[in-house]
């Protein structure tokens, strides 16, 4: 008793079904409205292909959502007051947000009052920026966005790079560049990228610009140097000391943990570091939690969805990563796991990934180009043996694949990723060997002075640090640049 008008679409409809799930058709068919008593209603603003979809979803309560029809799913849900399919659209987005629409995404959102997707496409964008500033659509990133994204990133040079972008991908921009280069420091940047980059940018050429160039030159030969990092050590046993100036390093104790574990894992995170796992009162624990060194606090974590202990933790782009490690009562050694569980740190929900090849305690984890290493370890409980297997996951395919194993066995090291290759030092035996992921081969290097079974390591100003180990204190340090220990 009604015909639907999509511009050359005409398609025959029930009022009543019409109304029914409508709030436009009831509104409209109920009230006074000019299209009460036509036999045609004519909806200029939805195309012919969106009003067949539209027309399917009143009849049946189900449709195709894709990446191309979204867009205008949206618009015609505002316009028929349909608030479930706007949610559905909405939900659709959430998990099909990718470097390439994220831009529009964001837009959308915005246009659309859609808060969740809003912030997801956002935080999405902050964490792939530069991806996401290669793309197509980086001409119509607003300006505001740019601005936020200018303000959460560290990276000064980056920041400047992405500001030519945005001004070259679109006409009429120049004028904008004076008011966003106040979002960098020049300070922070390097001689070298301020004399060939930014000294380069014709936008500079002018009165401001030298301004600025004079400034950083005047500054960058009295820079006062970089602040050095704190350092935080402890041992099985739960004692954690803090050191927070190099220059005359005292070490404090850290405030009393909130727990009493052994065999747990500890790895750095942002501003501090994070407990996980471990044993207590012959039981193995899923709690965990993170130590922030600037207010001296910790705080309780969701707990591992497996209790573990002897496992191996790291800590990348926002996530706690958690390898392998014993399962079961502690009285029968238990067994070894090869679960890999992830927490998100920004919605603090765990997630299980691939599970490993091969059970493994205690390896040596490292992260390159955002895919996970798991180096060694031992299999088999206490009483086990070590390995020198090696494993990559490919954070992009979701695998697991083999590499090629470690030149020796190395019982209680550590690895460090340094300059794109994955370092594997200390140890019972002094090991120092260097992996190339991109060619799978591996150099053996100097060995270090003294043993450091069970020794934390890390990369500090350009040198690969280790920290005592059982049964001594001493701290040696690795320089890759001439292969050799001090």
């Amino acid at each position: 008793d009604i015909t639907l008008v999509f511009g050359k679409q005409r398609i025959a409809c029930h009022k009543v079904i019409l109304a029914g799930m409508c709030d436009y058709f009831r509104r409209m068919f109920l009230t006074n409205m000019l299209e009460r008593g036509s036999q045609e209603v004519v909806l200029k603003d939805i195309s012919a292909s969106t009003g067949v979809l539209l027309v399917e979803y009143l009849y049946s309560g189900n449709i195709d959502i894709t990446k191309l029809n979204a867009q205008d799913l949206l618009a015609a849900s505002e316009i028929l007051l349909l608030g479930a399919l706007k949610k559905n659209v909405e939900d659709f987005l959430l998990s099909h947000t990718d470097s390439v629409n994220c831009i529009s995404i964001i837009n959308l959102a915005r246009l659309y009052d859609l808060k969740t997707l809003l912030a997801d496409a956002r935080s999405y964008l902050h964490e792939h920026v530069k991806e996401v500033v290669e793309t197509e659509e980086m001409h119509l990133l607003q300006e505001g966005d740019l601005i936020e994204v200018l303000e959460a990133n560290a990276s000064q040079e980056e920041n400047f790079l992405f500001i030519q972008k945005w001004m070259k991908s679109a006409d009429a921009r120049t004028d904008r560049f004076e008011d966003l280069m106040q979002h960098v420091s020049l300070s922070q940047c390097s001689k070298d990228f301020v004399c060939n980059t930014v000294m380069a940018e014709k936008l500079m050429h002018n009165t401001r610009g030298v301004q600025l160039l004079q400034q950083f030159m005047r500054s960058s030969g009295s820079a006062d140097p970089p602040k050095q990092p704190s350092l935080a050590v402890g041992n099985d046993g739960g004692e954690m000391w803090l050191c927070t100036d190099l220059n005359t390093p005292q070490w404090q104790p850290i405030q009393q943990p909130p727990f009493q574990i052994w065999c747990y894992s500890a790895c750095a995170s942002p501003g501090g570091f994070v407990v996980s796992g471990g044993e207590s009162q012959n039981s193995n624990q899923r709690d965990c939690y993170s130590y922030h060194a600037l207010n001296d606090q910790w705080n309780t974590l969701p707990p591992m969805p497996t209790a573990r202990r002897s496992h191996s933790s790291i800590y990348h782009n926002h996530h706690l990563y958690v390898v392998g490690g014993l399962d079961g009562c502690i009285i029968f050694n238990g067994r070894p796991l090869n679960s890999v569980e992830a927490l998100d740190m920004r919605n603090l929900q765990w997630n299980h990934l691939p599970p490993l090849p091969r059970e493994v305690c205690s390896a040596h984890l490292a992260i390159v180009s955002d895919n996970l290493f798991v180096l060694g370890g031992f299999f088999g409980g206490y009483c086990g043996d070590w390995v020198a297997d090696v494993h990559e996951f490919d954070s992009t395919q979701q695998t697991w694949r083999q590499r090629s194993p470690m030149p020796e066995i190395c019982d209680g090291g550590a690895a460090v990723s340094f300059n794109d290759h994955v370092y594997v030092v200390g140890g019972s035996k002094r090991s120092c060997m260097r992996f190339n992921p991109r060619n799978n081969t591996w150099t053996s290097l100097q060995r270090s002075q003294f043993s450091h079974t069970c020794g934390p390591s890390l990369v500090l100003n350009g040198n690969i640090v280790v920290f005592g180990g059982s049964n001594h204190d001493s701290i040696e340090e690795y320089s890759p640049l001439t292969d050799s220990w001090s």
